[in-house]
């Protein structure tokens, strides 16, 4: 194996496995901010569509003219270079220039979730100190307390008669751009900075990784840092933003409608999500996903089953990649490109970018074995918003480096090379566990599970006393659970066999999609009999008339879906801990009890036990369905309509 000598600037000097390392170049000399690029492509190409949402459109002229006239109200309240504006605002073309307003007057914005109780709003504002906020009129009355000065998203709109010169305020790389907040270890809101320098490296080398101008659908929150490849990936590059409404990310199959409507050729977002999308394409038919040119992939493992399963229901015709990152390192770190099924790594760094597999005393380990992956280069943070020891512990001084005072990101993940000079994802350093005595990984123990035959998706969590291993297994086919545990028996140490396997058909997820572990961790210490009949697999049950056994169906489907026992006819699915995903996992889990299959639309209006039991009596499914379809095909009536005139204006303009 080709080794990399390399004179560390601190310590010894030090032999890294392979030049693999390190990621490609990008252009020399300071690369220009963000905001300065998009107003740029907006000189060049101002009729081209910019964003689109539901039936709105905004051009780049219209971007641009719109962004101005919000950064002017934004200065007006007192907002200034340096200064930090919060965004509490529905996903729309209005949200979209509103944040462009912020970058152009000089600050930072900090996006918030509308989600979040209030208290973590108010949390995250005094930590961040904001000078202002974006606000929506749904989201206005919710900050209305704060003493923060308000400027409404539509600020920028010609019909809100906001006047005020154009704003451009000249930012330096080490400005601010924007800070996402995180949950700390003690679960405090936890600010990660990220300056103009950094915001133009990431964005730079996404466009060397993904050239051209892609039609881009967004679903990722903008309080996500995947929110940010999106919007800064797509307009920097003249192509056309797609934001799905909150309500459209809730149901896969308006997603997939989506993608057929604008002819979107670039997504990205969360494999599970990523699945359903798949189902809902399979259900659709008509090929629905055929524009698509690249799938990306983010923020938890790629299960091998959904590469396979990305170049059936694609036909071959779209790429997957598989993108690495924590937010600390501007979105991404590495990328492994998928043109056919392969064996999933998380590839290879992007440009700029330079990983390290080190063991504890910082020295790389050798090819093939474990340690933590450090992240260094173009894309590291400034650190942690008014945490200077947090961030003293997470970045450090990078030995490797070839300038001084450069510095690296300790991820907490574990990874090691492959020979072919590709990174494998191994887990979190905190999923490494002792069972009677042996140390063992449960990434490796999920690994060999993901290998069996019939077997999607695998969880390994310590139980009794950790002195055995429980597996949780995705299958599909329903596979036995016994007979798993054989063939593992057959290929790994019996150390490494969980004590019992339970067959799941979804796993329980967290508040942002990711797969809950607390809680499966939960399901193995209850016991074989409660974790085994938690989801139990096989075909729909018949449609019944009879009232209680109806009651009964829709309460199994609950238990099914949320992981727990108690569930009252009468409290909302949100309150016990149900999300987005968890809702149209509910939809399946309800076919599959009752035979029958509700709208999205029609479950997110019927949120409790009762409800769902009186819709499913009165037939309501039919006409909820009908009318969320008529909905969607009035949307694009609509769109089509606006998109036609505004084609005509234009031509007459050009006559």
């Amino acid at each position: 194996m080709t080794t990399l000598s390399i004179t560390p600037l601190l310590g010894t000097p030090a032999e890294l496995p392979c030049p693999a390392y390190l990621g490609g170049p990008l252009p020399d000399g300071p690369l220009p901010p963000v905001p300065d690029l998009v107003t740029a492509v907006a000189a060049r190409t101002p009729s081209r569509p910019a964003v689109r949402c539901g039936t709105d459109e905004m051009s780049y002229a219209e971007l641009g003219t719109r962004s101005s006239r919000i950064a002017a109200a934004l200065t007006n309240a007192g907002v200034g270079r340096g200064d930090r504006v919060a965004v509490l605002a529905e996903a729309s073309t209005a949200t979209v220039a509103a944040i462009l307003a912020v970058l152009r007057c000089g600050a930072a914005y900090v996006p918030l979730d509308p989600g979040q109780p209030d208290q973590r709003l108010a949390e995250i504002l005094a930590d961040a100190q904001v000078s202002a906020a974006l606000v929506s009129d749904s989201t206005a009355d919710r900050l209305a307390g704060t003493g923060v000065p308000l400027v409404p998203v539509t600020a920028g709109d010609p019909a809100a008669g906001t006047d005020g010169a154009p704003v451009d305020v000249p930012v330096l790389l080490t400005d601010p751009a924007y800070l996402i907040y995180t949950s700390g270890s003690t679960g405090e809101p936890k600010g990660v900075v990220v300056e103009h320098g950094q915001l133009a490296a990431s964005t730079q080398a996404r466009r060397l990784v993904y050239p051209g101008e892609p039609t881009f659908l967004l679903v990722s929150p903008l309080s996500f840092d995947s929110s940010v490849a999106g919007l800064w990936g797509t307009l920097t590059a003249g192509g056309c933003l797609i934001v799905a409404t909150g309500a459209q990310v809730r149901d896969p199959e308006q997603l997939v409608r989506l993608v057929d409507d604008h002819r979107a050729t670039h997504l990205l977002c969360i494999p599970s999500l990523y699945s359903y999308l798949l189902d809902a394409a399979a259900r659709l038919g008509g090929g629905r996903l055929e524009s698509l040119r690249t799938a990306i992939v983010a923020g938890e493992a790629l299960p091998q089953e959904l590469v396979e399963r990305h170049f059936v229901e694609t036909s071959g015709h779209c790429e997957l990649v598989n993108e690495y990152g924590p937010t600390e390192a501007t979105v991404w770190a590495t990328y492994q490109r998928f043109t056919a099924p392969a064996p999933v790594t998380i590839g290879r760094p992007i440009p700029g970018a330079r990983v390290y597999v080190l063991d504890e005393q910082l020295c790389p380990v050798p090819v093939g074995e474990s340690g933590e992956l450090y992240v260094a280069g173009a894309g590291v943070a400034r650190g942690y918003h008014g945490r200077p020891e947090a961030t003293a512990r997470a970045f450090r001084d990078d030995p490797f480096a070839a300038m001084p005072g450069e510095r690296m990101y300790r991820t907490g993940d574990l990874c090691r090379w492959t020979n072919d000079g590709t990174l494998e994802f191994l887990g979190r350093r905190d999923h490494q566990v002792k069972v009677r005595g042996h140390r063992i990984e449960l990434s490796a123990v999920e690994a060999q599970l993901c290998a069996l035959p019939g077997v999607r998706e695998a969880v390994a969590v310590p139980a009794a006393g950790d002195t055995e291993l429980v597996g949780f297994v995705l299958s599909p086919a329903g596979a036995a659970p016994e007979s798993l545990r054989q063939d593992l028996a057959d290929r790994v140490p019996a150390v490494m066999v969980p004590s019992r396997i339970v067959v799941l058909d979804r796993f329980p997820r967290t508040a942002n999609g990711k797969t809950d572990r607390a809680a499966l961790r939960g399901m193995a210490d209850s016991g074989p009999a409660t974790a085994e009949a938690a989801t139990p697999t096989g075909t729909a049950q018949p449609p019944t008339a009879d009232p209680a056994e109806l009651a009964e169906q829709v309460s199994a489907a609950w238990t099914d879906v949320l992981q727990r026992d108690d569930v009252p006819a009468d409290v909302n699915f949100f309150d016990l801990g149900g999300h987005s995903l968890a809702m149209f996992r509910l939809r399946d889990t309800l076919e599959r009890r009752t035979g029958r299959r509700l709208s999205v639309v029609a479950l997110f209006q019927h949120t409790t036990v009762a409800s769902q039991v009186a819709l499913l009596r009165d037939g309501g499914e039919a006409a909820d369905a009908d009318a969320a379809n008529g909905e969607a095909r009035s949307a694009r009536a609509q769109r089509a309509r606006a998109l036609r005139a505004r084609r005509t204006g234009l031509m007459q303009e050009a006559e």
